[in-house]
This record gives structure tokens, C-alpha cells and sequence, in this order.
């Protein structure tokens, strides 16, 4: 197994961006105000982008490069440059439908947002520059029909969204903040889920790897005793798999017992700073076995060397948040930034989707 760096040693702000990055470069169907420094970055370009997700806070897994070709095709970065240097960006994926053109995020992504490069000085000089940025992009954006991200937790200052028209959600995950040190995961979880774990293991659940198709097996099974239809493509699924195995960054693991059945599964992907719980699910008639307990426990066992933190990705369905926070996790609040018409905002809202 490839083990990464200690990334409990390892602050965001201690990575900075290297050399300058080129100002030439396709321009896409939309308008960008050149004079503000803003243009779409050119595939030869994602290098520096790379670098940047990798030195901001707000860069996460789900901005690099090698996500944004996989998720979606038809995703661009937008860009900030200041006096020819890369210093901000924002993913942007666009659709078409009804005539309606949508500014929104590709399934399976967690957050995207204004990425921005680490800012040093005073406080009031961070928050002054950060308001600049934010503000550009804002005065971009606000052009959009339809537009709807949900920004990293890192940015808590929404106000030049606010002061153009968007609306503001608050969502939430579940997150294991000190994930370099499972024993202490493991005496801050609650007592019944270490039973959970105990329980599994006694039955002899083993927790090993899989293929991404097990996992949407599994999904799909979850869902179904819902009542739901599974929102997650099988083939977006291995897509995802088959680039996080090339990159290092992603693997799936299923909970089996002796007899070769499937309790649980689900796909794990990691970058130094953050691990992500991305899809998983279990067998509705063997529910009751631990084994999505252990399937848990053992992919943040996995998790440590490599992340600084697990994410469990949510949830705000009351049992899903339940579960979640017995493993001692903490909450972390994050926003959703959208724009669109009344009309659009209130058809969502009687289907339940707004």
C-alpha cells in the first residue's frame, strides 16, 4: 500500500504556489471582464491549478484536476489573475435544459466554491483581500441564469454573494478531526457503535477490497428499501474509481462474512488533507450484523496515513446523522450559494429539492 506523508504534520498554509503562471489561453462562450483579471484557464494551465487547490484552504479533493475531467466533460475553471499569477479560482459546469441554462455541481462532489491562495498579514488585511476576490467572482457570477454551489467550510464570508442577490443554505457533515490517532477515534466513540464493531467482528465479518459495481450494488439496495431511486450512475461510479486508482487516491472495501455475503460496501477517496465516506450502502435483510459499523471503522484505520481528516459527508437525514455522530464526530457547517428565478426556486421547493 502507497503510504502518504504525515498530514497531521502538514498545514495548508505551509505549501506555497511556485512560479508565474501564463496569461494566454481559450476564452469561453461567456463574457469575462478581462480588466478584473478573470479568464478560463487553459488545459496546459491545470498544472498551476493544481498547485494552487493544493496551497488554499479551501482546495479540496473535489477541485483537482483529475476530478473536474472525470465528473463532468464539460467543466472549466474560471480564474483570478493578479499581475499575471494564478491567485483564485472557481470550477463551473454548465448545462442546458428547457432552455434554462444551469450553473450548478456534477454528482458525487462535495464542495467546490472560490478557491483562494493562502493570504499572510493581519487579520483585517485577509479579510479585505478576501472580500476583493469574492467580490469579482460575485459581480461574474450574478450573470448566471441558474447558479448553485455548495462553497467550502473555510469560506464563512458570503456577504458580496449576499449583497448581489443569492441565497444562502446552511448543510452539514460529519467530520473526525484527529484521525492520526485512532486510538483516541476509538475511546471518543460512543459505546453502543464500539459494541457495533465488537458485535461484527465476533460473526466474523472481514472488511476487504471490492469493485466500484459492488458498491452501486449495494446503493441501490439502500435506496430501494427507501423507496428511492439511487441518484449515483454505476459507470460515473467506476469512472471516479478507475481515476482515484490512478491517482492514488481512492479504493472500495465490502464487509463480508464467511459465506461470501455482501453486508456493506462503499468507495473511499482521499487526498493529504481530507479521507471522504463518497457512496456506500448496505444489504437491507443483513442490517442488523455491525457490519457498516466495521466497514467504518476500518476504512478511517486506512484513512490516517494518508488524511488529516475523515469525512463522513454528511448527513442531515435524522437516522444517517445519528449514526455519523456515535463515532465521536463533529459538525462542521458549510454553505449553499444560489441564484435563479422565483419561478424555478418554487417549482423546487414544492418537489422538495430547494
Amino acid at each position: 500500500m502507497k503510504q502518504a506523508l504525515d498530514s497531521c504534520e502538514l498545514r495548508s498554509d505551509e505549501i506555497k504556489i511556485q512560479g508565474p503562471v501564463l496569461v494566454e489561453g481559450p476564452v469561453d462562450s461567456s463574457p469575462v471582464e478581462q480588466s478584473e483579471g478573470l479568464r478560463y484557464l487553459s488545459l496546459e494551465e491545470h498544472r498551476q491549478w493544481d498547485e494552487l487547490v493544493e496551497a488554499s484552504p479551501q482546495g479540496s479533493l473535489f477541485c483537482r484536476s483529475w476530478w473536474l475531467k472525470v465528473a463532468a466533460p464539460d467543466i472549466r475553471v474560471l480564474g483570478y489573475f493578479d499581475r499575471g499569477r494564478l491567485v483564485a479560482g472557481i470550477p463551473l459546469s454548465f448545462k442546458k435544459r428547457l432552455g434554462v441554462k444551469f450553473c450548478t455541481m456534477p454528482s458525487l462532489t462535495q464542495t467546490w466554491g472560490v478557491v483562494i491562495e493562502p493570504i499572510e498579514g493581519k487579520r483585517v488585511h485577509q479579510i479585505t483581500r478576501q472580500m476583493e476576490i469574492l467580490t469579482i467572482f460575485a459581480r461574474h457570477l450574478v450573470r448566471e441564469q441558474v447558479f448553485l454551489q455548495r462553497f467550502h467550510p473555510t469560506i464563512a464570508n458570503f456577504l458580496p454573494f449576499h449583497w448581489l442577490g443569492f441565497q444562502q443554505v446552511p448543510r452539514v457533515t460529519y467530520v473526525i478531526e484527529h484521525l492520526c490517532d485512532p486510538d483516541r477515534v476509538w475511546a471518543e466513540m460512543r459505546e453502543n457503535q464500539r459494541r457495533e464493531i465488537r458485535k461484527a467482528e465476533k460473526r466474523g465479518i472481514d472488511v476487504g477490497p471490492c469493485s466500484p459495481e459492488m458498491v452501486a450494488q449495494n446503493l441501490a439496495k439502500t435506496y430501494t428499501r427507501q423507496g428511492l431511486q439511487t441518484p449515483v450512475d454505476t459507470q460515473l461510479l467506476c469512472r471516479i474509481h478507475d481515476a482515484a486508482q490512478e491517482n492514488g487516491a481512492g479504493k472500495c472495501f465490502a464487509a463480508r462474512d464467511f459465506y461470501g455475503r455482501v453486508h456493506a460496501a462503499a468507495m473511499l477517496v482521499w487526498d493529504r488533507k481530507r479521507s471522504y465516506y463518497l457512496a456506500g450502502g448496505g444489504d437491507p435483510a443483513l442490517r442488523t450484523s455491525g457490519a457498516t459499523a466495521l466497514l467504518l471503522w476500518r476504512m478511517m484505520q486506512y484513512s490516517s496515513g494518508r488524511s488529516a481528516v475523515f469525512d463522513f459527508e454528511g448527513s442531515q437525514i435524522p437516522a444517517v446523522e445519528r449514526f455519523f455522530r456515535a463515532f465521536g464526530a463533529s459538525q462542521v457547517w458549510y454553505q449553499e450559494i444560489s441564484k435563479m428565478p422565483r419561478w424555478l426556486r418554487a417549482s423546487l421547493t414544492l418537489a422538495g429539492k430547494a
